[in-house]
């Protein structure tokens, strides 16, 4: 089944863009009184009927709609430091969208020798991964932020959190020990059976996270996770992260 993308759709829009007309007409040769279906990246698949086939401009009329169209039964944000060859950022944010996420925010880190990310290319791929693997839901892909602005914007002190409160479980992958912060270190997998289905995963540069970046993980609450015993790319890491999350929930 071809999926086609319009953001507007359910506030009313009646018309694909000239990139998905193009596609639409040009590449698979549909043509006025076709039906095909469309997602609105945020969980709805329209069947919608053709009326004008202009290969610039598609102009359609709703049929039917479903909700939560290739859904998953979990929330998953994976801040991920962006690698020195973009393309493997790529490859990465392509493959996981596949498997299923909701949420994508490019980190630098103390230890980053990436600090450039232009994220046109990148939306763009998020977007045909998205239709060619049937999801409703177009994950979010935010502006990058450093390591500590990120822990600052998704952490919350302990005393602060309601005990009938549910909150995501806090991930961060680091290779070096942690014992001397006070804490253990994990298994992803043992860590994600604490049960909610919200998580946040960190990944972070080359160089791994600096020993102030990881104290402040730390002192937010955060979990530090292994991902194993093999040192693993950072694209590879955040890709088996997000396979974790999927298994778990499988």
């Amino acid at each position: 089944m071809e999926i086609f993308y319009s953001p507007d759709i359910a506030q009313g829009g009646t018309r694909l863009d000239a990139i998905e007309s193009g596609h639409c007409i040009k590449v698979l040769r549909h043509r006025k009184g076709d039906t095909i279906n469309i997602v609105d990246g945020a969980g709805t698949l329209f069947k919608c009927e053709i009326t004008d086939d202009n290969p610039r401009c598609v102009v359609f009329t709703v049929l039917e709609r479903q909700e939560g169209y290739g859904s998953h039964p979990y929330r998953l944000h994976i801040a991920v430091a962006p690698p020195k060859n973009k393309e493997r950022f790529d490859w990465f944010v392509e493959k996981a969208t596949e498997m299923g996420i909701d949420e994508i925010s490019p980190i630098f880190g103390d230890y980053s020798e990436r600090r450039i990310f232009k994220r046109d290319r990148t939306e763009r791929i998020i977007i045909s991964a998205a239709k060619q693997s049937h999801k409703g839901v177009i994950p979010l892909l935010n502006d990058p932020v450093t390591v500590k602005e990120f822990l600052e914007c998704n952490s919350r002190p302990k005393s602060e959190i309601q005990p009938s409160e549910t909150t995501p479980i806090r991930l961060i992958c680091y290779c070096d020990e942690v014992e001397s912060f006070g804490v253990m270190k994990m298994s992803i997998t043992e860590a994600l059976r604490k049960g909610s289905s919200d998580v946040i995963v960190m990944i972070g540069p080359e160089g791994d996270f600096s020993r102030e970046e990881i104290a402040k993980a730390i002192k937010f609450g955060w979990q530090p996770v292994s991902l194993g015993d093999s040192r693993l790319r950072i694209e590879t890491a955040a890709l088996t992260a997000v396979a974790a999350v999927y298994l778990a929930n499988s």
